[in-house]
């Protein structure tokens, strides 16, 4: 960790993906610059990576449990795509079933409503045990929400985005409504549950903005690859080539509150108050404060702000300007939080092979709602063969049932056993804050049970959790509020304050809501917009990087 000086050029808060973007983007224009700018890059607890977090079990260190985003999609994710080739960063892909394409998803499992379906049955009217309406039968979860869009929007495919802001539904604009409404608009109240429980998201439901969620930004049958070190290595990988080109990165700094630097003769046109933090067993914490003078805080000045963040770390800042109580905040508080929730079970063999299951995701009603085959240790390239402990994510729950899994948090810390292939003298429990509890893992191991059709399961050595509803992030991701003109309000929030060399972006306030491609997309339109910096060469020219 870098102690912070005390004035910078840029100073670049948040060490997500979008800060260190921005960051890396802002050193490289320095290179060569007779009068290179100082640029750092802040974050409030040790790490680097924000909602891209990567861990290993003991006893599968080729094996990468991703406790925020997972994948990404090569086909039409341009910006991801090309920092990562630009990064020289090695992939494999990421099947969402079995690899043979004749099977795919069809044969991974669909638990509703206490009865056991094949993803190839919700075709099928006789087994799925909802009463549907006539024109419901039969559809998909994907092809219903199709359907409620050729409905309303019949020429929705030719539609920019300006375009789909003009559109109207019964005399009242789309972008007004939110998209909870239309689906009972256009299904009947089964048809709605049936393509909420199998759908696997809650938030795909939620009633967001309809312009922001019912136009898809990918195919159902998309294909999507990840990074083989786990996803968190793209932003690593970004911080670590800022600061071989002699950029400042001082983690441990929460920003506590910012303002106008009083004064003529000041070092910079605002004033950061920074609270020193201390992570201890991945747990962050204030340290007692004691004043600037006792070095717990520390005051830097930097010309231009970059506020890399989420809706909840920008309320959490003290400020005249974006905090809760300030002239921007309706702007601030434009998108709804939807928290999300993931819970890994570390298993001494892949018991669900036995199954027919390869890779992919089930989905179930139950509180566990989607359940992931993430991988065997033995199976990964430079791994022991005979090693066959295996990875699962056993709950990845968002929104309406987030909840469910907090009465547990206070419970005994699940103990876990040493299986083979995990050495002497290391504990098979992961570190303090992604521990699990005993409550959790026995609830998961029973739903499970229940959604795979077993009556017994083997006893998992290892567990790991991450509730992403807790400070500073509030969520997993962002949805646009109804009657938001976000078409206009992302170009905003890049420059949110009339006059004032402050800036926004992340996924939160970007046409990509919930992937990495939206946090690029804000940092690269802010950077070229407001910076002056030319579009990168490895992006194609093409590439509509939104309004």
């Amino acid at each position: 960790m870098t102690r912070a000086d005390t004035a910078y050029d840029v100073a670049v808060v948040g060490a997500g993906v979008s800060g260190a973007y921005a960051a890396f983007r802002l050193q490289q224009q320095q290179i060569g610059a007779r009068r290179p700018k100082r640029i750092a890059l802040f974050n409030y607890d040790n790490r680097i990576g924000g909602r891209l977090l990567t861990r290993t079990m003991p006893g599968m260190p080729h094996v990468h449990a991703e406790l925020g985003g997972m994948r990404f999609i090569p086909g039409n994710q341009f910006l991801t795509t090309g920092l990562i080739d630009l990064l020289q960063l090695p992939v494999r892909d990421f099947p969402m079933g079995n690899p043979n394409p004749a099977i795919g998803s069809n044969d991974n499992f669909m638990y509703l409503r206490g009865q056991n379906l094949l993803v190839s049955d919700l075709t099928d009217p006789s087994k799925v045990p909802y009463n549907l309406s006539w024109f419901e039968r039969g559809q998909t979860p994907d092809a219903l929400t199709s359907y409620m869009m050729n409905l309303f929007v019949p020429n929705a495919a030719s539609l920019t985005l300006s375009e789909w802001f003009n559109v109207e539904v019964l005399g009242k604009p789309l972008y007004r409504y939110g998209l909870w409404e239309l689906f009972y608009m256009a299904l009947s109240s089964e048809g709605f549950e049936f393509v909420q429980d199998a759908g696997g998201y809650d938030s795909n439901v939620a009633n967001a903005n309809a312009v922001a969620t019912l136009p898809p930004h990918h195919s159902a049958t998309a294909t999507y690859q990840t990074l083989v070190g786990g996803y968190d290595l793209l932003p690593k990988s970004l911080v670590r080539q800022f600061e071989r080109w002699g950029g400042t990165v001082c983690l441990n700094h929460r920003l506590a509150s910012f303002g106008r630097t009083p004064g003529r003769g000041a070092t910079g046109r605002y004033r950061l108050n920074f609270r020193r933090t201390a992570t201890r067993g991945f747990r962050t914490r204030d340290l007692p404060s004691a004043g600037p003078s006792a070095g717990d805080d520390q005051i830097v000045h930097a010309d231009r702000i970059v506020l890399a963040l989420p809706r909840r770390a920008l309320e959490l800042i003290d400020n005249e300007w974006l905090s809760r109580d300030a002239a921007g905040a309706a702007n601030v508080a434009s998108v709804l939080i939807q928290p999300a929730f993931k819970l890994f079970l570390g298993y001494p063999y892949p018991w669900w092979r036995e199954l027919g299951l390869v890779a992919g995701r089930s989905i179930t009603d139950m509180p566990i709602r989607q359940t992931y085959y993430f991988g065997t240790e033995g199976e990964q390239p430079g791994a022991n063969p005979e090693n066959l402990n295996s990875l699962m994510m056993v709950s990845y729950n968002d929104v309406e049932v987030v909840p469910f899994w907090k009465g547990f948090e206070r419970d005994p810390p699940f103990e876990g056993y040493r299986p083979r292939f995990v050495p002497r003298g290391r504990t098979p429990v992961p570190p303090a804050q992604f521990d699990a509890t005993r409550g959790m893992v026995e609830m998961a191991q029973r739903l499970v049970r229940e959604m795979h059709g077993q009556k017994t399961l083997p006893d998992p050595y290892a567990a790991l959790y991450h509730d992403w509803s807790g400070d500073p992030y509030g969520g997993g991701w962002h949805k646009w509020k109804p009657g938001v003109r976000f078409d206009r309000l992302m170009k905003t929030m890049r420059c949110p304050v009339p006059d004032e060399a402050i800036h926004v972006c992340g996924e939160a306030y970007s046409n990509y809501q919930g992937w990495v491609e939206g946090a690029l997309q804000t940092a690269e339109l802010m950077l070229e917009e407001h910076f002056g910096l030319s579009r990168p060469d490895w992006l194609p020219a093409d590439y509509d990087l939104g309004p």
